[in-house]
C-alpha cells in the first residue's frame, strides 16, 4: 500500500472514529432534534457525523472529492470527465449514518428519562450489543452485522482502495485494504489513546476477519439461495417489483430472504465468519440501490481471499430489459451506461460516468455479491448473462 493511499486511510480511520465520538459526547435529547444542516427531516445523529467527515476530509486535502447525500454542486464543479482512470482524481464515497431510524429508535429507548445524558454514558451504563439485538431483532443476526454504521470507501485512478467501516453500537471498526481484511473494538469515546488509532494499530491489535466458502456455511441447495437484501419499507415502493424482475428466482422469494431491511455498507459482513451460528447467507444483493449503501462491498471482494490465496468472493452486476427508476435513476444499469468498465487487467470503476447526476450518491445499481464456490447462484448469474465484475 503505498504512502498517499495509507495517509488518506488513517485519515479515514480518524474522521469515522471523530465522528463517532462526536455522536457520544452529545446528549440524547440533542441527537434526536432537527438540525438544520441539509435536508429539512435531518436528524442530529445524520448532521454530525457527516459534518465531521467532510471537515476531517477537507483539512487534510482541500481538493478532495467527498461524495455523501449531500454533495454539493461546487462540488461537482470539480467532478472528472475524462473516462481514462489514470486521469481521475482519488474520491471518496461515504455514508455517515447508515440504519439512523433505527439507531434513533434504539437511543430513544435508551434514554427515556435521561434525555439530557451524553449518548457515549447512556451506552455505558447498559449492555449495547443485548439491547440493541432485543430492539431490533435477536434472531436475524448479531449487531456487530446489524448496528448503525459510518463508513467510507476510497477509489484512486478507477481502483478500490481501502473501505473503513465503523459500527457506532458496537465500536467496531472493519478496514479493507491490500494489507487484509481487520476488525478491531476501539477504546472508549473518552480514551486519549482514540487519537493514535490508525491502520498500523488496527492490524497490529485487530483480528483478520475470514469469508468462508458456501460449502462450510451452507447445508442444503437452499441455503445457497438465502439472501440479505432490501425489498422495502411500507413507504418504500419499487424495490419488491424490481428484485422480482431481475427473476434471480422462479417462485417463493420470501422463502428465502434472511433480512428485507438490512443496513448497507455493512451488509457484505453477512458473508463473513460473524455470521456463523446466525443462518446460512449465500448471497447478499443490491436491489437498485443508491452507491453509498453497495459501493464500500467492493473492497472487501477485492481483498477478501480464502484458504488457498483465491478470490473469496464474486461480484455480479444484474441489468434488466425494462428497469425499475427510483426519483427519475435507473435502478438497474445496462452495461453501456455502468460505471464498471472492463479491460484486460480486470474491472475500473470509470467515475467520469457520475458527473451529469445532480447528486453522484444518488446513482443506482444492482450488485450480487458471493462466496466463490456458491454455484446455484454463479450459475443463476450466467444463464441470465449478468456480468461478473473482477474488481481492480
Amino acid at each position: 500500500m503505498i504512502g498517499i493511499e495509507k495517509a488518506y486511510c488513517n485519515v479515514c480511520i480518524s474522521a469515522v472514529i471523530t465522528a463517532w465520538r462526536s455522536l457520544m459526547e452529545l446528549p440524547a435529547a440533542q441527537l434526536l432534534s432537527y438540525s438544520k444542516y441539509g435536508k429539512g427531516d435531518t436528524l442530529t445523529l445524520d448532521a454530525i457525523p457527516e459534518i465531521t467527515i467532510d471537515q476531517r476530509i477537507k483539512s487534510f486535502d482541500k481538493y478532495g472529492i467527498l461524495v455523501t447525500e449531500e454533495f454539493t454542486e461546487k462540488s461537482a464543479l470539480n467532478w472528472p470527465d475524462d473516462p481514462e482512470p489514470v486521469r481521475q482524481p482519488l474520491m471518496l464515497f461515504s455514508d455517515p449514518t447508515d440504519r439512523s431510524s433505527q439507531l434513533g429508535v434504539f437511543l430513544k429507548h435508551i434514554s427515556q428519562g435521561k434525555e439530557t445524558n451524553k449518548m457515549g454514558d447512556l451506552l455505558a451504563d447498559i449492555n449495547p450489543v443485548e439491547v440493541w439485538e432485543t430492539v431490533h431483532g435477536k434472531p436475524e443476526s448479531p449487531a456487530i452485522i446489524t448496528g448503525a454504521t459510518s463508513s467510507i470507501t476510497c477509489i484512486r485512478k478507477g481502483e478500490i482502495i481501502f473501505s473503513v467501516i465503523l459500527n457506532l453500537v458496537t465500536q467496531t471498526i472493519f478496514v479493507a485494504t491490500e494489507i487484509g481484511i481487520y476488525y478491531w473494538v476501539i477504546p472508549n469515546f473518552t480514551d486519549k489513546k482514540l487519537e493514535s488509532v490508525d491502520l498500523d494499530v488496527i492490524t497490529k491489535h485487530g483480528k483478520i476477519l475470514k469469508f468462508p466458502p458456501s460449502s462450510k456455511t451452507c447445508e442444503t441447495a437452499d441455503d445457497c439461495k438465502r439472501f440479505v437484501t432490501f425489498l422495502g419499507a411500507p413507504n418504500k415502493t419499487g424495490y419488491i417489483e424490481n428484485f422480482k424482475d431481475c427473476m434471480i428466482f422462479v417462485d417463493a422469494p420470501d422463502h428465502f430472504v434472511h433480512h428485507r431491511v438490512p443496513g448497507g455498507p455493512a451488509r457484505i459482513l453477512y458473508l463473513s465468519e460473524l455470521q456463523n451460528k446466525h443462518g446460512a447467507i449465500g448471497f447478499i444483493m443490491a436491489n437498485g440501490e443508491k452507491i453509498g449503501e453497495w459501493i464500500h462491498w467492493l473492497s472487501f471482494a477485492k481483498f477478501a481471499h480464502n484458504s488457498s490465496g483465491g478470490k473469496a468472493l464474486r461480484v455480479f452486476e444484474v441489468s434488466i430489459d425494462r428497469p425499475w427508476t427510483k426519483e427519475g435513476i435507473l435502478m438497474s444499469t445496462h452495461p453501456q451506461y455502468s460505471i464498471f468498465r472492463a479491460t484486460k487487467e480486470g474491472t475500473y470503476v470509470d467515475v467520469s460516468k457520475l458527473r451529469n447526476f445532480h447528486s453522484p450518491s444518488r446513482f443506482r445499481s444492482m450488485l450480487i455479491v458471493t462466496p466463490f464456490d456458491n454455484e446455484r447462484i454463479t450459475l443463476i448469474m450466467r444463464n441470465h448473462e449478468y456480468r461478473e465484475i473482477f474488481v481492480i
